[in-house]
């Protein structure tokens, strides 16, 4: 009897031990900070102060690739090692390689995706890339692709406006107030595709009213957030929650 209790304590000492083992390996597994590259080029910003939101994040590393080299990421196993890419350019140029190595990224692999600010406007004669992002920006008059007629796109310099949480329940928008101020550069007479999930709006009149929105292109989770022209957006807590809230979701990390 006594040998049988101690196989049995025995027994239930190391299903312990393994449990324990097993929970620290998965805590060390969420606890690794996310890493991310973040793409640059085409449209000048404040570097210094722009940085300093990706500092802010303690659970994610970053890189910055500028154009035109870094288009160069789509290509090959470069992204094997990146959770999450974060476009920050207003670029044109792309080569049918590259072209074919973002979709196969985002539709066919899932790369998480973030477009910020002046990004919606790049690539305007590729219409792959009005899909991924869920938007166009009109450099020039053009055709959305429901076959609607637009003049040129607006923006406007350090407008005051304020931000409505459309839906609070998703964790882009989570630990975000219902609604909150930031003086930002707006952008109107843009085409949104109507399959987007709406996140932030607006109802001031030098913007149009959707400024947030996540959609899935293929396997890959895509944000698109319209804030963060300059410093006033990108220190505003509010931008930087949404921003970190935002590369956490489409690299699954809820």
């Amino acid at each position: 009897m006594k040998n049988l209790l101690v196989g049995a304590l025995g027994t239930l000492l190391a299903f312990q031990l393994l449990t324990t083992t097993i929970a620290q390996r998965r805590e060390k597994a969420v606890e690794r900070p996310l890493r991310i590259v973040i793409v640059t080029g085409g449209h000048g910003f404040e570097r210094k102060d722009f940085f300093a939101v990706f500092d802010s994040f303690s659970d994610i590393q970053w890189e910055e690739r500028q154009q035109p080299q870094a288009n160069e990421i789509w290509l090959g196993d470069t992204l094997q090692k990146y959770d999450a890419v974060v476009l920050y350019d207003m670029w044109q140029q792309i080569t049918e390689e590259q072209k074919e190595g973002m979709v196969s990224w985002l539709k066919e692999k899932g790369k998480g995706l973030v477009a910020l600010h002046h990004s919606i406007a790049s690539y305007q004669q590729w219409g792959e890339y009005t899909r991924i992002i869920g938007a166009k920006y009109f450099l020039s008059p053009g055709k959305s692709p429901d076959g609607k007629q637009f003049d040129r796109s607006q923006y406007y310099h350090d407008i005051k406006f304020t931000v409505k949480v459309a839906d609070k329940n998703h964790p882009v928008t989570k630990g975000l107030p219902e609604q909150f101020e930031i003086v930002d550069e707006t952008y109107k007479g843009w085409w949104l595709s109507p399959n987007v999930h709406k996140l932030l709006l607006t109802d001031h009149e030098l913007s149009d009213p959707c400024v947030a929105w996540a959609h899935q292109y293929g396997k890959a989770r895509v944000v698109y957030i319209q804030l963060g022209h300059g410093p006033t957006a990108y220190n505003n807590p509010n931008f930087r929650k949404l921003v970190h809230n935002a590369i956490r979701w489409v690299a699954g990390r809820e």
